[in-house]
Parts: structure tokens; sequence; C-alpha cells
């Protein structure tokens, strides 16, 4: 065996060198030569030795002697570009986001009383566009006014994101409620007849999911369906209060132009008005409970994430559960022989949680919630619409349409836009 050295006397930058030469010897007409300007992070990358001295580097955004495209002509003649309509309105747009005392309609700015808004606010709501009407107004003008969607790219995931999971969960109780109604029914069910029920509902996901969407691979799929059921029976382990001649219901829909072909306690087509405020919504609940003598419901918004700390008292949560509120309202509305109703959140990650809203407090939040909605509206006619300071950063879909740097952006017109969302200041900074 020989040495390295000596079947290969010469350095690699030597024998770089000659290899070189050889090409450029045996290249009858024309030798051309390239290399990359930056790496993959965008740093300048310096010539390599074998490069030809007295290269000529032309900047990106020199004026070229002949333009390889259109833009490329514009490019080399501002004056020309000026000219057109979307360029001249994006340099505006650059210029209004630049001025910091000044609300402007790049910002959100309309006219009073403007047609879209009215349109929008006069259809009939879901619950989730009243939160969304609640926590950003301005994201309820591009949503249902302006008709902006977000495109949801389908890809194979290694896990559900959270709001899948939490529709994983939510299908899981209703399926396993739906089975046991009305015989043997949910509240006179036995312990293994409702693990029976959370087991036959499991199954049936495992296999019909992944025939609708995108699900994790197989092993990890089995693993976030069991975790969703052992969060489903210990959320539904926590209804030791049930009494015996209580009805359950559950995916319980309301103000839905369709009736529902199954049984419910209600015209499932009826929608349901916020008094004070103009605005009409429909949805589904949950679950909904009511007992046989027909004078108490209870009205349950399931939760799959973590609760938050068992002193804390939740009411509107910001805006973020305003979701029971609106399905304490449906109950009185489309129930009106009820006459105690009960509004709660359960929370089943780790230790499920329970917050329960009733009586005289129930009846605060409701005015409370009416009296934020009314205001949300007066913003919304006003036409000083501005976004919100602190955005949903996990789950807010429409952070696209603000400019990429949306933390100097927001904080060079936190003033003007505090000022604009005045009326609800109170409520995204209140802690319960």
């Amino acid at each position: 065996m020989l040495d390295r050295r000596r079947l290969h006397p010469l350095g690699a930058a030597e024998r770089d060198r000659r290899h070189l030469a050889i090409l450029q010897a045996h290249t009858r007409e024309q030798l051309v030569l390239s290399r990359s300007l930056r790496n993959a992070k965008g740093g300048v990358l310096s010539p390599s030795s074998l490069w030809p001295s007295g290269e000529i580097v032309h900047k990106r955004d020199r004026i070229p002697e002949h333009a390889f495209s259109e833009a490329d002509r514009l490019l080399a003649r501002p004056r020309d570009a000026g000219q057109l309509a979307h360029v001249r309105q994006s340099q505006l747009c650059w210029r209004n986001w630049q001025r910091p005392s000044e609300l402007t309609p790049h910002d959100g700015l309309s006219g009073t009383n403007h047609p879209a808004i009215e349109r929008a606010l006069s259809r009939v709501q879901s619950t989730t566009s009243l939160q969304r009407l609640l926590r950003d107004p301005l994201g309820f003008v591009w949503r249902y006014a302006l008709g902006w969607r977000s495109v949801r790219f389908q890809s194979d995931p290694l896990q559900l994101d959270a709001a899948s999971f939490g529709e994983l969960v939510h299908e899981l109780i209703s399926g396993a409620i739906a089975a046991l109604e009305p015989t043997p029914g949910f509240a006179r069910a036995s312990v293994g007849e409702i693990e029976a029920a959370i087991r036959h509902a499991s199954a049936a996901i495992l296999n019909t999911w992944p025939l609708q969407r995108s699900v994790p691979p197989p092993i990890l799929w089995r693993h976030t369906v069991n975790e969703a059921a052992r969060r489903t029976a210990k959320g539904l382990a926590a209804d030791d209060q049930v009494r015996s001649d209580t009805r359950s219901w559950t995916e319980v829909p309301f103000g839905q132009e369709d009736a529902a072909e199954e049984e419910t306690p209600w015209d499932t087509t009826v929608t349901v008005p916020i008094e004070k405020t103009g605005l009409v919504f429909g949805g589904r609940m949950d679950r909904l409970d009511i007992r046989a003598t027909g004078d108490g419901a209870r009205i349950t918004d399931y939760k799959s994430v973590k609760p938050p700390p068992k002193h804390q008292r939740i009411a509107l949560g910001q805006g973020r559960e305003l979701q029971r509120v609106l399905y304490a309202i449906a109950a009185r509305a489309l129930l009106p022989e009820v006459r105690a109703v009960v509004a709660r959140l359960i929370y089943l990650a780790d230790d499920p949680a329970t917050f329960e809203l009733k009586g005289d407090e129930l009846d605060g939040v409701v005015v409370e919630a009416a009296g934020y909605l009314s205001a949300a509206m007066a913003i919304l006619r006003s036409g000083r619409i501005a976004p919100r300071w602190e955005q949903d950063a996990h789950y807010d879909d429409m952070r696209l349409a603000l400019p990429a740097d949306r933390e100097s952006y927001l904080r060079r017109k936190a003033a003007e836009f505090r000022a604009a969302n005045q009326a609800l200041n109170r409520l995204w900074s209140a802690s319960t």
C-alpha cells in the first residue's frame, strides 16, 4: 500500500489548478464559468482562487443596458413605474404605515356606515363570527365584509394541530353521548357503559378520519385517538352530579336553514336575537342537558387544552369564552319554560376543571357581552377601524394582512390604535 503523499504528492489546491488548466487547454471554442454570489443563508461568498482576476460584479439595482423583462425595465426607469396605479398604491401604503400619529385607510379607516359592513352585520352570525367581532373588529371586516379566506394546506402531519385535536375530542364526546341516548341515557349509564361508548366512538373515528382528512402516521394516529379518548373519559367522569331524570344532547343545532332529521329539543331553524344589538345568530352547542321537568338546563362548552388556575374566575375571558354565554342566550330564547340555566366550561387536559356561570352572575355576563358587542358594532359603523395591539398569534389566520414587521408597525401606531378601539380595551385587558 502506497502512502497518500506518495500517491498524490500535490495538494488539493494545486490539483484543482492543474485540472482547470487541462480543461482550458482542451476547450476549442469557449469556456463558460459560473459561481454563486451568496450562500444558502444569504451571505456573500468570496470567489475561488481559480476564478479569473479582473471580475466585474453588476449590482442587482443597476440600470441595465438592455431590459431583460418588463419588471427589469420598470426597475431601471422609476419614472415609468410611478405611472402605474398599483405601484402608486403600494408607495402610498408604505408611507401611510410610517405615519405614527394618523389613522389611514391602509390601517383600516373607512367611511361611516359602509354598505359592506352593514351587510356583514345583518347576516345570521355564528358564534365564531361574533367572537371575532368582539376580539378583532378589523379581522371581522376582512373575513365577513371583504370575504377574505386563508388557504389551508393539507399535508401529512406528525401530530394534529390544536384546533383539529379539539375537533377530535368534541366528536368523541358527541359520539359517546349519542350512543347512550335515549337508552339507557347518559345520566343513568354505568361507568362500564360510558367506557364502552367511548371505545366504540374511538374505533369509528380511527377508521373514518383518515378517509376525510390528513392524519398522522398509523402508530401516531392511534396514540392521538387514545389520548383524545382518555381526555373524553376524564371529562365525562366529571358529571357525577347529573340527575337520573336528565336528558342529554350533543352538537345541538339552532338557527340552521336545514332542519335536523334527528330529535332535538327545539325548532333548529329558528335564529336567536341578541337584545339591544340587533344581531341574530345560530350555531351548535357542544352539549345540552335538560331535566325531565323542563325547568332547568345546563350548557357545556368543552375545551381540549389545559385549564387556567382553579382560583381564576372566567367570565368572558377577554372575549375568547363568548360561546357559552351565547349558548345561554340561545337556551333562554328557545326554551322559554326553563327557569334556571347553567353555562359551564370544562377543560379536559391534565386534571379536568369546570367553570360555571349561573343565576345573577350569568345574567350580568350576558348584559356585559351584549354591551361589548354593541360597542364593537359602533366601532365598525364609525369607520375608525384599526388592528388590535395584541394579536392571537397561534390562531389568527389573518396575520398575513398585516405588515411583515408586525411588531414595529403596531408599536409605532399603538396610541392611535388604542384610541380607535377604546370601547373594547377594557375587555381585552381584563383578567377574567
